[in-house]
């Protein structure tokens, strides 16, 4: 399949081809962006940090910057952000490999940043990991697409994904330890032409007690912090300092604190996935910004 390049700036969308993924950061200067250098206008110094992936099953991406600033994705121009945080909204679903070049000019000058380039990742997955005679598998795809099943590469049940992607199976067959199962997925209205593919998963059997992987942070919290953001899974909940949150379908979490942290509080976040498994909680510290 041919990969396409969109390149954006200006406003203006390119197909190219052929560019490397750059890989995102976590350090305190994420939060205004990610800084690249010196320039005479301060929006030359940085380029958009984009929390997590840009997926195939979403059109929903969240980029972190400067709050003076329009972020240019795809061919548009995105103005409305929040302390800097511009959750975007993107016309169409990209697919895997594509390549997107983002960029920031500044309101006030008209400065261009720098651009940044991300690939398009695959949000076809299974997701709490396959164990061994499981009687029902979980995932996420894109939406109103027939899911199948395959164990050891053969048809063992298929399901729709309806609305916002999320799907389960009952699997007709018995999954023994060590079988590998993907889905193989189709649209059901012609939104696309391509059949999609989760990876490859190796059955294997949890550790007693243990947890499917839980939320992960984006990027490190200081007292100076005036968000947090978690990957979780599509539609998760969330709860931090008592608080729900809910992620987007690309499963980003954006918490709003409504004051900073003190250096060395220890938080924990708790979260529960769309089909209501419990997930590993994560524990972390407020690091000083000194």
């Amino acid at each position: 399949m041919k990969k396409r390049m969109l390149i954006v700036a200006a406003g203006i969308g390119i197909t190219l081809g052929g560019i490397t993924l750059s890989s995102p950061i976590a350090s305190q200067a994420a939060i205004d962006a990610d800084i690249v250098g010196v320039g005479q206008d301060p929006i030359q110094n940085v380029v958009p940090f984009l929390a997590g992936n840009i997926l195939d099953s979403s059109k929903e991406a969240t980029f972190i910057g400067p709050s003076n600033a329009i972020l240019v994705v795809n061919g548009q121009y995105f103005r409305e952000n929040t302390n800097g945080v511009f959750h975007i909204h993107l016309p169409n679903y990209l697919d895997v490999g594509d390549k997107v070049v983002t960029q920031f000019i500044s309101t006030s000058s008209g400065a261009s940043s720098a651009a940044r380039v991300y690939t398009v990742a695959s949000g076809t997955t299974i997701d709490p990991l396959v164990a061994p005679g499981a009687t029902r598998v979980f995932g996420s795809t894109r939406p109103n697409s027939q899911v199948t099943l395959l164990v050891n590469g053969q048809p063992a049940g298929s399901a729709l994904s309806f609305g916002y992607g999320q799907w389960n199976i009952a699997p007709h067959i018995h999954i023994p330890q060590g079988s590998n199962v993907s889905v193989r997925v189709t649209s059901i209205n012609n939104g696309y032409s391509h059949t999609l593919s989760s990876p490859v998963y190796k059955v294997t059997t949890p550790n007693p007690g243990s947890l499917p992987k839980g939320p992960q942070l984006v990027q490190t919290v200081t007292d100076q912090s005036k968000d947090i953001f978690f990957i979780a899974t599509p539609y998760a909940r969330v709860t931090l300092l008592g608080t729900n949150h809910w992620a987007d379908s690309a499963g980003i979490v954006h918490v709003k604190l409504g004051t900073t942290l003190k250096a060395g509080t220890t938080l924990t976040a708790t979260m529960v996935d769309d089909f209501s498994h419990i997930r590993e909680p994560l524990t972390f510290t407020v690091l000083s910004s000194r």
